[in-house]
């Protein structure tokens, strides 16, 4: 089998076994093992088939065709303090991947093609944990398919338009008290909420480079709004007639987002890069869900639940270096400072993290027409406390006062370019 074949064969399998695509970040930048090393600087840069996502309009300084394949490893954990008890969040393995082709159409015109995640989650607890009645288990997965045309301008300016369509997955199991025997395990009402959605959205992109020492790339991608559509099961109901399963559903609209970089080489052997991305996630106001029956038959009004949310736009910060050791290696590093979006007055267990701190670092191999790039990186989370609230109105009070520590992320990364 030859490696377009298997290119092809791999992208297939992604498409197919996508339920077992997670990821750990309610936004991930992991989208080739080579810009996840030097912390996603890829926005100048922009010369690898990673481009599609990071700036697709660096995509017109590749000749021909040309494929990524790759995948990530992300294995998140922590703790949380509540009064008399430490709970660890349970360690789980997440696998986001990313796929990309670019082929030059002509002298001037470009198209590229990507599939990847760029929004995910996954957080388990005991399942007694005293923070039950908030989350147990949540999980975001998300896939893009993202067609771009990129087109030069001038020898040294280029544009590109992109498409978006976004599968998006929302799975949660939580319990909800009984009211018979409040804040008793094996009495609690437990509910499993699960539902998908497809969205649309676009995006756009400079990229440009006067000579080979200066690059600069701009980048805005879009909005993406989602109804998720799904069913809500629940069992030991206290009584019939109350919490039956039903369907459910609810709105969620994803950021949008405008990002820059600067690169400069100051040898032939050493690039730096510097970026800076605005997310504005002030979009997710409020996550409520509305079922297709009043969970309880008493109150009309039981079939809407809803939280409040009132995220913030946020910065992420990323450094980048790679030195070419020689024709066969290059080495690489990188930093980034990522903001958290929530609110203390509004976080909750279901993102239980403060600012991040990411340290990167990867080394690549280049052939003829092959590279290979492996990317490790660790994160690690500030400390942070929050206040007991009732964050669902419903007079009970599900976030305990709190602490969210020692948490850590460790990422993995590998991708495979060709050339043909």
């Amino acid at each position: 089998m030859n490696f377009k074949a298997v290119v092809i064969a791999v992208l297939l399998a992604f498409v197919i076994n996508v339920e077992n695509v997670y990821a750990a970040g309610f936004s991930l930048y992991e989208w080739g093992a080579r810009g996840t090393s030097m912390g996603g600087t890829m926005l100048g840069r922009a010369d690898d088939p990673s481009a599609v996502a990071y700036n697709p309009a660096g995509i017109t300084q590749l000749e021909g065709f040309q494929t990524m394949i790759g995948v990530s490893m992300v294995a998140p954990s922590g703790k949380i303090d509540t009064p008399g008890e430490t709970t660890s969040i349970k360690t789980n393995y997440f696998f986001p991947p990313h796929a990309f082709l670019t082929y030059q159409m002509t002298d001037k015109a470009w198209l590229g093609l990507g599939l990847y995640t760029r929004f995910g989650l996954g957080t388990e607890y005991p399942d007694d944990w005293p923070g039950r009645y908030n989350t147990q288990f949540t999980r975001v997965q998300s896939l893009s398919l993202n067609p771009n045309i990129a087109y030069k301008l001038t020898d040294s300016l280029s544009l590109a338009l992109g498409a978006e369509v976004m599968w998006f997955d929302f799975y949660q199991e939580k319990a909800i008290v009984n009211p018979l025997a409040p804040g008793l395990r094996a009495a609690d009402i437990d509910a499993e909420l699960d539902g998908d959605s497809y969205g649309f959205g676009g995006n756009v992109a400079l990229h440009y480079r006067p000579n080979d020492t200066w690059a600069v790339g701009l980048t805005y991608k879009s909005r993406v709004k989602h109804t998720i559509e799904g069913d809500a099961k629940f069992k030991n109901s206290p009584l019939p007639g109350f919490f039956e399963n039903t369907s459910a559903e609810g709105d969620i609209t994803l950021p949008d987002s405008f990002g820059a970089g600067i690169m400069f080489r100051p040898h032939q052997k050493v690039s730096l890069e510097a970026n800076a991305i605005y997310t504005l996630w002030s979009t997710y106001d409020e996550l409520k869900i509305k079922f297709g029956d009043p969970l309880n038959p008493l109150n009309p009004a039981s079939d809407v639940t809803s939280a409040d949310k009132k995220w913030r736009d946020v910065w992420r910060f990323q450094l980048g270096a790679e030195y070419d050791l020689n024709d066969l290696i290059d080495l690489r590093l990188g930093y980034v400072f990522d903001q958290i979006p929530d609110r203390d007055k509004y976080a909750d267990y279901m993102t239980p993290t403060s600012d991040r701190h990411i340290i990167t670092t990867g080394v690549g191999f280049s052939w003829e027409k092959l590279n290979l790039d492996l990317s490790y990186s660790y994160l690690w989370f500030e400390n942070r406390s929050i206040e007991a609230r009732d964050s669902n109105g419903d007079g009970f009070t599900d976030i305990l006062d709190s602490r969210f520590k020692d948490g850590h992320t460790h990422l993995a990364g590998v991708s495979i370019s060709y050339r043909f």
